[in-house]
C-alpha cells in the first residue's frame, strides 16, 4: 500500500490542479476574453511541457510516429479548451466543468465503436449516471443573480465531444512516442500553432485582452501545465484503476475552490451540487470499467 501513496497524491494534485486552473480562467474572463485565456494558457504549456521532454527524455524530430498527436492537436486542446473557457465564461464553473470533464464517456464510446472495446454493465450504469448528471445541470434555471441560457450549453457538450475524440487519436499514438509527455507537448504545439495562425491571418492577434487578465491565465496555465506533470508521474507509479478515481474527482475540487474564491460568480444550489456528484461517480464507474 504504501508505495501507492506518493502517485495517489500526485493524482490528487493533478485534480486539485486542474480545477484551480478552471477557477482562474473564470476570474480572468471577466475582464478578458476566452480567445486571450486559450493563446496564454496554451504557451505557459508549450513552454513546460517542452522543457520537460526534453530534459527527461530522448527526443528526435520524427512527424510521422508524431501524426496521432499532431491530428488530435487541431481539436484539442485548441477548440476544446476554448469551448471549455467560453462555457466557464457564460454558465460559471460549476455549471461548465463538470459536462466538459465527461469527455472520458466520449472516448470509450468512440473506442467502443471504432476500436472494438468491450464496454461492461458497469460501465453502462456509469454513463447513464453521467448523463443523467448533466441533464440534471442541465436543466438549471438560475435565479435573481444569475441568468443561464441553454443554448450555453452547447460549449461545454462541444468541449467534451472534442476532448473525448481527442484522447482516442492520443491512445493510439502513445506507442509512437518516447513518453506521454512527448505526445502531449507535440499536441499542444500543434494547438499553439493553430492559434497564432488564425490571429495573424484575421488579424484578431489585436483583439487579444492580455492586461487586465494575463497574470490570471499564466497562473492557470502553469497550473494546468503541473496537472499534466503530476499525471504522468501518478500513472508512472500505480495503474490506472487507482489513479483515475481520484482524477476523475476534479469537478468536485471546482466546487470547492469556487465556492471559495470565486463564490459571487457562481450557482451554489442542491440540484448543481447533485448533478456535479452524478457526473462524477459515473465517469469514474465508466473509467474503472473501461
Amino acid at each position: 500500500m504504501s508505495e501507492v501513496i506518493v502517485p495517489m497524491a500526485l493524482a490528487l494534485g493533478t485534480a486539485i490542479t486542474f480545477a484551480l486552473s478552471a477557477v482562474l480562467v473564470r476570474v480572468g474572463v471577466e475582464k478578458s476574453t476566452p480567445l486571450s485565456a486559450l493563446f496564454v494558457t496554451l504557451s505557459v504549456n508549450l513552454v513546460v511541457l517542452w522543457t520537460l521532454s526534453w530534459v527527461r527524455y530522448e527526443v528526435s524530430f520524427d512527424v510521422w510516429n508524431w501524426r496521432h498527436f499532431v491530428i488530435a492537436g487541431l481539436f484539442a486542446p485548441v477548440l476544446g479548451r476554448l469551448c471549455n473557457y467560453t462555457g466557464i465564461q457564460r454558465l460559471g464553473v460549476n455549471l461548465s466543468v463538470p459536462i466538459s470533464n465527461a469527455n472520458p464517456m466520449v472516448a470509450v464510446v468512440l473506442a467502443f465503436v471504432f476500436l472494438g472495446e468491450a464496454l461492461s454493465p458497469f460501465g453502462l450504469v456509469g454513463a447513464a449516471g453521467a448523463i443523467a448528471g448533466g441533464m440534471l445541470l442541465g436543466t438549471v434555471r438560475g435565479g435573481e443573480r444569475y441568468t443561464v441560457n441553454r443554448r450555453d450549453f452547447v460549449f461545454p457538450v462541444l468541449a467534451a465531444m472534442l476532448f473525448g475524440g481527442a484522447q482516442v487519436l492520443r491512445k493510439v499514438g502513445l506507442d509512437l512516442v518516447a513518453a506521454p509527455a512527448v505526445g502531449a507537448a507535440v499536441n499542444t504545439t500543434t494547438s499553439w500553432a493553430l492559434v497564432v495562425i488564425y490571429l495573424t491571418l484575421t488579424g484578431n492577434y489585436r483583439q487579444l485582452e492580455l492586461r487586465n487578465g494575463v497574470g490570471l491565465f499564466v497562473l492557470s496555465g502553469l497550473a494546468s501545465s503541473t496537472g499534466i506533470v503530476f499525471l504522468y508521474m501518478a500513472l508512472q507509479g500505480a495503474p490506472v484503476v487507482l489513479v483515475a478515481p481520484i482524477l476523475n474527482a476534479s469537478p468536485l475540487f471546482a466546487l470547492v475552490l469556487s465556492a471559495v474564491f470565486t463564490r459571487e460568480l457562481e450557482m451554489f444550489t442542491p440540484r448543481v451540487t447533485v448533478g456535479t456528484v452524478l457526473v462524477v461517480a459515473g465517469i469514474t464507474a465508466l473509467v474503472l470499467a473501461s
